[in-house]
């Protein structure tokens, strides 16, 4: 007779012997994306690479950006094999192995929390070409409306100034943005996105500790991330300071604090993009999300 008692023992051990293990895995990649993303926020170079992947990415999480450029070199287009399926393409079969390990939503959609799943690389994949987000181009009709929408972005009186030395200005004293006519399209837009950034940091006079230099680098990345995402002409921001900039954060706070701006210029992205092209349906991201 069957020792019936001694097989659910060893059935219950094989169980949590899996999930032991799971739980390793998930604890060393929390503990590479938080090291992944400390030197991001250390170094300048990387700050960089990673603003770059994370335009073209912007509905990534900064964790999964940040695995994935440590683990797929020269990264340009990434996400997950459904992310790739929506968009008409597979993963090459010799590259199945190759993913980058990021954090992913289960397929059961009753479970919460995220597990170890793949992003791949565009270079990893085959199939239809890939949907790109439309491009700005100078005095067009979509620059227009793209404009047109980013003004509903500012959260101040909003006013002409065409004595300015600058495409566009936030005076936090006046708590005003001022737009300077003269300059092209292209030009305000980029001063715009950055500018926007700064008004929202100050939120009305209502954050007490608002110092504009201190927030240059974020507004500035903030500015970066929107242009990139629709190619209109934007300076690098300084980045040099970055170091300095995040030493007092802990891990969890420098993800946290980076998730903000892309939260930032992914939502004021969006509401440019559905203005540009209204009727088309935003299918292309899911798959994409993770922690």
């Amino acid at each position: 007779m069957a020792d019936v008692s001694a097989l659910i023992r060893r059935r219950e051990a094989e169980n949590e012997a899996w999930r032991e293990s799971r739980r390793e895995e998930r604890t060393n990649l929390s503990t590479m994306r938080d090291s992944s993303v400390e030197e991001i926020t250390s170094n300048p170079e990387q700050y960089m690479n990673y603003l770059r992947l994370q335009g073209d990415n912007i509905q990534c999480s900064v964790g999964n950006v940040a695995l994935t450029m440590f683990q797929l070199k020269s990264a340009t287009r990434i996400g997950s094999l459904s992310f790739w399926h929506e968009q008409g393409r597979s993963v090459r079969d010799e590259e199945m192995k190759n993913g980058a390990k990021v954090f992913v939503p289960p397929r059961n959609k009753k479970y919460r929390g995220y597990i170890v799943g793949d992003y791949y690389d565009i270079s990893q994949t085959t199939g239809k070409p890939l949907r790109e987000a439309p491009k700005l181009s100078e005095n067009g009709k979509k620059m227009e409306e793209a404009l047109t929408r980013l003004f509903y972005y500012v959260p101040v009186p909003l006013v002409e100034d065409t004595e300015m030395a600058a495409p566009a200005y936030y005076d936090a004293e006046r708590m005003e943005l001022a737009v300077n006519p003269a300059y092209s399209d292209g030009e305000i837009f980029a001063a715009l996105a950055t500018e926007i950034a700064y008004a929202r940091f100050h939120d009305k006079g209502r954050n007490q500790y608002f110092d504009r230099e201190a927030c240059t680098l974020d507004a500035e990345s903030v500015g970066y991330l929107l242009c990139r995402r629709f190619g209109v002409e934007c300076p690098e921001p300084k980045a040099q300071g970055v170091g300095q900039h995040y030493e007092d954060f802990e891990p969890g706070d420098r993800v946290e604090a980076l998730d903000e701006l892309r939260k930032t210029a992914r939502d004021i992205g969006e509401g440019i993009d559905k203005s540009i092209q209204p009727r088309q349906q935003d299918r292309s991201r899911r798959g994409q999300f993770g922690r």
